[in-house]
């Protein structure tokens, strides 16, 4: 079967490459061929960049130009006008299912599909619109947040499948839906990784890695990478570092990030840290060489409504390197993750970093190959591309069966 990808992406993300052609890749080997529809605002070489990408993965792509003035009601005209683009990618392509990615484009879906049977698959991408409220200053007694909500309620019933990340992201957008809403709909899907290009490091390899780094090969090595910004909780991130310092002082702390400047903004205010913290902004491919190089993951983030929806891919990239990791309880399913792989932390007071910082240095320091060992294989139970490639496929497989019922008893 065709499926029409359609999502909405900034020029600072990389989603699409990154994570989910190499899911549409694996995809097409059980019979289904992505095409994708991308609203962005990105310049001609980033969307140069996309489509070569998708060209690599057997991809056929499109891009529609975003308007960004203003932003809000620009974004929900380029909505509104999508529908149109929607229907002539459907004609071109010979579309047999459309798959909208997150608010927007479910709009744009809906109004492209209106009068017509065919069958859509909602990716609701977590709970975006609470995330603006949460992050982005949205209010949510406002006529846009009341507008979209309305969308979402309706765009989840009139999709035969609704993927989230998270189990609780399920039970909030069914709730919201109303009653009737059946949970059989709902299927929860991974933001896996090549199980191949993110693993450990071998004896050879990592002294390379940490020697470009600057680094001893038995210094303690802690690593971020990902956004920073309001959510991600950077301050709070170094306080964990500076009680590690305590005990070990040869320690350095890794931030890799597309926004080099917020980190150097950061790490500015803390004077005895600067030496010791290295900011580095790299390609996607040297990402995993440089996760499996280190010691530990950071994964902190604000504890908001919205982040009951999200799985963060920075989890199973750190894992399927061999990384323990240190995150904030209730974000997404991490409530999963236990003190064999993991330390969660129920806030961000003083206690709670120093308790985090603890963990690593009394329990993972002292058995640093079992928790490789275990990290890795929670990785590859729950995060490997291989095991996010079979959840979309138990989805997609809901869908054809819906089709093939109503192909056979189209009067219901």
């Amino acid at each position: 079967m065709k499926v029409l990808f359609i999502t909405w992406d900034g020029p600072q993300v990389s989603y699409l490459e990154g994570l989910f052609l190499p899911i549409f890749r694996r995809l097409a080997e059980h019979g289904w061929e992505f095409h994708v529809l991308q609203f962005t605002w990105g310049d001609n070489q980033r969307l140069q960049r996309s489509h070569q990408a998708c060209a690599e993965a057997g991809v056929s792509y499109r891009a529609i130009q975003v308007w960004r003035r203003p932003v809000s009601l620009g974004s929900l005209f380029t909505a509104i006008k999508g529908a149109r683009d929607i229907r002539r990618a459907v004609r071109d392509w010979n579309i047999d299912v459309v798959m909208p990615r997150s608010t927007l484009p479910l709009l744009a879906s809906m109004r492209a599909l209106r009068g017509k049977q065919m069958p859509m698959v909602f990716d609701a991408d977590g709970l975006p619109l609470d995330e603006r409220v949460d992050f982005g200053g949205m209010s949510p007694t406002g006529v846009v947040y009341r507008l979209l909500r309305d969308v979402e309620a309706q765009g989840v019933r009139r999709s035969e499948v609704v993927l989230t990340r998270t189990s609780r992201a399920a039970d909030i957008l069914a709730a919201r839906a109303g009653a009737g809403t059946s949970q059989e709909r709902f299927f929860q899907v991974g933001n896996g990784r090549d199980a191949s290009r993110f693993a450990p490091l071998d004896a050879c390899k990592r002294p390379q890695i940490r020697a470009l780094l600057g680094i001893e090969i038995d210094a303690v090595l802690l690593v971020y990478a990902g956004s920073l910004g309001e959510q991600y909780c950077l301050t709070e991130m170094l306080e964990i570092f500076s009680n590690i310092l305590l005990w070990r002082p040869d320690a350095r702390f890794l931030i890799l990030t597309g926004v080099p400047e917020i980190g150097h903004l950061g790490v500015a205010a803390y004077a005895k840290l600067r030496e010791k913290v290295i900011i580095r902004s790299v390609s996607p491919a040297d990402v995993p060489n440089y996760l499996a190089s280190a010691d530990l993951g950071l994964a902190l983030r604000r504890p908001m409504f919205s982040m009951q929806g999200v799985a963060p891919i920075k989890l199973g990239e750190y894992l399927l390197c061999g990384l323990p990791i240190i995150a904030t309880r209730g974000i997404g399913d991490t409530g999963l993750i236990n003190e064999d792989v993991g330390y969660l932390v129920d806030d961000h007071g003083s206690n709670s970093l120093i308790g985090a910082a603890t963990w690593f240095t009394d329990r993972v320091l002292k058995d640093r190959e079992g928790f490789r060992s275990r990290a890795r294989e929670i990785g590859l139970q729950g995060h490997s591309l291989r095991a996010s490639v079979d959840s979309y496929r138990q989805a997609l497989e809901r869908v054809s069966q819906s089709s093939l019922q109503e192909i056979r008893n189209p009067s219901g």
